[in-house]
């Protein structure tokens, strides 16, 4: 009954905002009476064991790949949900610690957790020296692992108060922050020389829309109203591609944006810059933009054809001035 009365209001464009709109208003008032528990991130909950550790590998492995960089120092992982497996690679690969930062809390069975860790230990015998000791199911007694959970660990607050990092990472969380331009502008602030930024970017509307709509259906919304269906619940905050551009030129950062999805085509893999997509890939791209554009709020309107039809991206940059 629930999932079909689900269903039923979105599948209708303004039956699906007043849904959103009271949700994010509840996800508010929660948030202000303390409790920060969040589903979001909990991906490993449905996965196994051998799941959870490809993802877990498949995930800092493009880290690896698309910095072509060996990783070392100090790690910020931006919204690791409800695993802190990627935190331990970025350990066995030489990392002296990793700061686990996460504005929510994500639901976890600790148990099925503790499976995942122990996996991983048996796999990476350098995780020997971070694990002795250490209860699998307490992260807490994880040597060089650090959670931050609150407010206080939003990636626009946290990195005005903690500094001297090498690495500052995150994959699909910088869709649902506040205000991501100023988030980017601390961590920059927060990186070491030549320390780098690894965020991959979801630019979708994550379903709120494109379930029964078109893909870009979320960009027909009012720019008033959008905020009061989205802050509190972190939901997808509509900063695309050439915000994201625009704050790499001013913040002085060396590196580039991969695209790695194109509106009515699909996955880009590998990821590369725009330019070295196929240009049949990018004209069908393109053409989807032009035909539902324009209903797009006005903020979208003097946007190209080319950056809406961006719809995922990977930013590698580097800080070369200090």
């Amino acid at each position: 009954m629930r999932s079909t009365l689900r269903t039923l209001v979105k599948s209708n464009y303004w039956a699906s905002i007043a849904y959103y709109v009271l949700t994010d208003l509840l996800a508010h008032l929660r948030f202000l009476s303390g409790d920060i528990s969040t589903t979001s991130g909990t991906i490993h909950g449905a996965l196994s064991v051998k799941e959870s550790v490809n993802y877990i590998e498949n995930v800092f492995a493009d880290y690896k790949k698309y910095s072509g960089v060996k990783f070392h120092g100090r790690v910020a992982e931006i919204g690791p949900g409800d695993n802190c497996g990627v935190a331990m690679l970025f350990l066995q690969e030489g990392c002296e610690s990793v700061d686990l930062v996460d504005r929510f809390y994500s639901i976890r069975d600790t148990r099925s957790q503790a499976t995942i860790y122990n996996a991983l230990g048996l796999k990476y015998f350098e995780l020997g020296e971070f694990l002795e000791n250490a209860d699998l199911n307490d992260e807490a007694t994880f040597k060089s692992i650090v959670r931050h959970y609150g407010e206080k660990a939003a990636a626009e607050n946290f990195f005005a108060a903690h500094v001297g990092y090498d690495f500052i990472v995150s994959r699909a969380v910088f869709e649902h922050l506040y205000e991501p331009r100023v988030a980017l502008e601390r961590m920059v602030s927060a990186l070491n020389c030549e320390g780098y930024l690894l965020h991959k970017i979801d630019l979708r509307d994550h379903e709120m829309f494109s379930v029964t709509h078109h893909e870009l259906k979320f960009l027909e919304v009012p720019d008033w109203l959008y905020p009061w269906m989205t802050v509190w619940t972190g939901r997808p905050n509509r900063v695309l591609l050439h915000e994201y551009r625009d704050a790499m030129q001013s913040l002085k950062l060396e590196g580039q944006l991969l695209v790695t999805r194109l509106a009515g085509v699909g996955d880009i893999n590998p990821h590369v810059p725009y330019e070295a997509i196929p240009f049949m890939l990018r004209d069908k791209s393109t053409a989807y933009v032009r035909a539902v554009r324009k209903r797009f709020a006005p903020s979208f309107r003097h946007v190209s054809d080319e950056d809406l039809s961006v719809a995922g991206v990977f930013l590698v940059a580097r800080k070369t001035a200090p």
